[in-house]
């Protein structure tokens, strides 16, 4: 047995690894950003899992709200362009999911880069989105 929350960033992902843009451009997917650290070179996108908040329970429903990050890393003197290479593909195939019990999907904050590692060669840019979903009040 596993979470929706779980059952919704696998689905994703999928997805994601499914777009022939993002295959053309050389994207490898990964949920963990220690699956990026020892590729030097290339572009990665990583899709994991922020908070997940219970906004609202009702008579036999609770609605969620679970932040997905989607992390481009690249090895680039422009880290920023190429992330957002990556997000140009990404967007439209995030905002196109669906999935049971999904209420819906919308656009969050994207966060400042990151430099990582002492050459600044590797560039993070991380965008949010949040899942609403519901699930019954005795499960996630």
């Amino acid at each position: 047995m596993t979470t929706s929350r779980s059952t919704y960033l696998r689905g994703l992902a999928d997805a994601l690894a499914a777009d022939a843009g993002l295959q053309q451009l050389g994207v490898l997917l990964g949920r963990s950003i220690w699956y990026a650290a020892p590729r030097k070179g290339g572009r990665v996108l990583i899709v994991s899992r922020g908070r997940d908040v219970a906004v609202d329970t009702n008579i036999g429903r609770t609605t969620r709200n679970c932040i997905v990050l989607l992390s481009a890393i690249v090895w680039s003197p422009t880290p920023d362009d190429e992330a957002d290479e990556i997000f140009a593909l990404s967007h439209p195939v995030v905002m196109g999911y669906s999935a049971d019990g999904m209420l819906g999907i919308t656009e969050g904050p994207t966060l400042e880069p990151q430099v990582g590692d002492e050459d600044g060669g590797m560039g993070i840019l991380t965008m949010q989105y949040a899942i609403e979903y519901q699930t019954a009040p005795n499960a996630l």
